[in-house]
C-alpha cells in the first residue's frame, strides 16, 4: 500500500523508516475513518429526525391536507362575526299574524266591539270588551321581541372573533356553537327578560291602576260629588285571588253569546292587568277554526282564518303558555350559519408550519453524515500521529524495563 495521508511536503524524499511510519498511519487512519463513519451512517438512518416544515399562504385544500399539529397564523387577527355567521331568525306566526295587525280586519273587529261594550258596567269581564288589550299586549311583546333580536344581532355580528392561529373546523365549530348558544340566551335574559321583570315588578309594586278597570274599580261613582274616590280591589278565581296582594291574578274570559249565554273562550285569561292575563294565556283559540267561528258568528263578522300548528314548535298547542314563548323571544328558528371557508378566507393564514420525526430523511442524513465526515477527517489527522507516537513510547519504555529485568 503506496498511498500516504501524513506526507511532509517539506520532506519530498524521507527516509524508508519515516515513510513506513506515515503509511501505518494511514492505514489506521482509513480503518478507523470506516468504522466511526459506518456507525455514523447505521445510527443515523435508524434514529428519528425532527424536521420543520413551513408552507406559505396554504389554501384550504392545502391547509386540509397538515397534519392537526400544525400551526397557522391568520394575517387578520380579529374577523368580524358577519364575515362568516349568518341569522335569518324566524318568529311565530302570530307576529306576523292578521290577528295583530295594527289596522287589520281582527284588530278592526275587536275595536268595534270594545268601542260598544265600554259604557256597558253589566259585565266587565267579557271577550267583547276586553280582547282588544290582550290582542294589543301580544303585538307589544312581539314588537319588543323583534326589536331585541334585530339590535342584539347588529351589536353581535359587528364584534369580532379573536385568533392569533386559524381554527380547526372542528375546534371552529365547536366554539361557534357555543358563542351563538350563549348570544342567544344573553339576548333571551338581558335583552328581553330582565326588562319584562322589571316592568312587571315596577306596576306591582306601585300599584298602578289599570285604565279600564281589571285591578282596581272606584267604589264612589265618578259623578258623585264627593270629592274622595275610593278604589276597590277586582277579584277573580271566584273571589280567591285579590289583586290587592296578587297583581298576577287570571281567570278564564267568556265569550258573551248572542243567546245571553256565556262561552269560555279556550286558552284565554282575564285578570289584574291585559299584561299579566296574555302571559298566562294559551294560542289555543286562534289554531283552533271552530273557536274563531264562534266568536266571529258572535261578533256579527265573516270567518277568520285560524292559523296552522305545523308552523310552530311550541307545543302543545293548549297548555304553552304565552309566557313561555314570550321568554323565548317568539322565535321559532334562528336560521343560523356559518362556513369555514369564509372563515378561512378572512383569516387569510400567511404561513404554516409542522414538526414531524422521520426515521430516514435522505436530505437531512446527507447532511449530518457529510458534516460529522468533515471533522472526523480534520481530527483523526492530529489523533492517529499522536496515538501512534504515545503508543511507541509506551512500548519502548516497555520493553527497556523487560531488558533491565533481564540484565539483573
Amino acid at each position: 500500500m503506496t498511498l500516504n495521508m501524513f506526507e511532509n511536503v517539506d520532506k519530498p524524499n524521507p527516509p524508508d523508516e519515516e515513510l513506513n511510519v506515515q503509511r501505518k498511519w494511514t492505514r489506521a487512519y482509513i480503518v478507523v475513518l470506516i468504522v466511526i463513519m459506518a456507525s455514523v451512517i447505521y445510527i443515523t438512518m435508524l434514529s428519528y429526525q425532527t424536521v420543520t416544515t413551513i408552507v406559505d399562504k396554504p389554501t384550504l385544500d392545502e391547509y386540509a391536507n397538515l397534519p392537526k399539529s400544525a400551526d397557522c397564523l391568520c394575517t387578520n387577527l380579529s374577523i368580524p362575526y358577519h364575515t362568516f355567521i349568518n341569522f335569518n331568525p324566524q318568529f311565530h306566526e302570530i307576529c306576523k299574524s292578521h290577528f295583530i295587525e295594527l289596522n287589520g280586519e281582527w284588530m278592526s273587529l275587536l275595536y268595534d266591539s270594545y268601542k260598544y261594550q265600554r259604557f256597558n258596567k253589566r259585565n266587565l269581564r267579557t271577550f267583547q270588551r276586553m280582547a282588544l288589550f290582550h290582542f294589543q299586549a301580544i303585538q307589544a311583546m312581539c314588537r319588543m321581541a323583534v326589536m331585541a333580536v334585530n339590535n342584539e344581532l347588529t351589536l353581535f355580528l359587528n364584534s369580532t372573533l379573536t385568533t392569533v392561529e386559524i381554527l380547526e373546523p372542528d375546534l371552529f365549530e365547536n366554539k361557534i356553537n357555543t358563542t351563538i348558544n350563549n348570544f342567544c340566551l344573553n339576548t333571551m335574559r338581558s335583552t328581553f327578560l330582565y326588562p319584562l321583570q322589571l316592568i312587571r315588578n315596577m306596576y306591582s309594586g306601585n300599584g298602578l291602576i289599570s285604565a279600564i278597570g281589571t285591578n282596581w274599580y272606584p267604589v264612589i261613582a265618578f259623578e258623585a260629588t264627593i270629592g274622595t274616590i275610593y278604589m276597590q280591589a277586582q277579584k277573580y278565581n271566584l273571589s280567591s285571588c285579590n289583586c290587592a296582594t296578587m297583581p298576577a291574578c287570571v281567570e278564564p274570559i267568556s265569550l258573551e253569546l248572542n243567546s245571553g249565554s256565556n262561552w269560555i273562550v279556550p286558552g284565554m285569561m282575564i285578570g289584574c292587568l291585559p299584561l299579566e292575563s296574555m302571559l298566562e294565556s294559551t294560542l289555543e283559540c286562534i289554531y283552533d277554526q271552530d273557536c274563531l267561528d264562534t266568536i266571529s258568528e258572535t261578533l256579527l263578522a265573516k270567518s277568520i282564518l285560524s292559523l296552522s300548528s305545523a308552523r310552530t314548535r311550541f307545543k302543545p298547542i293548549n297548555t304553552t303558555k304565552l309566557i313561555t314563548t314570550a321568554s323565548e323571544l317568539f322565535i321559532e328558528d334562528w336560521g343560523v350559519k356559518f362556513s369555514y371557508e369564509k372563515y378561512f378566507a378572512s383569516c387569510q393564514p400567511k404561513t404554516c408550519s409542522y414538526v414531524s420525526s422521520e426515521r430516514f430523511h435522505i436530505i437531512n442524513s446527507m447532511s449530518t453524515i457529510l458534516t460529522i465526515y468533515g471533522g472526523i477527517c480534520i481530527l483523526l489527522q492530529f489523533i492517529i500521529p499522536i496515538g501512534f507516537k504515545f503508543a511507541y513510547k509506551c512500548f519502548s519504555r516497555r520493553n527497556r524495563q523487560i531488558t533491565a529485568m533481564d540484565t539483573t
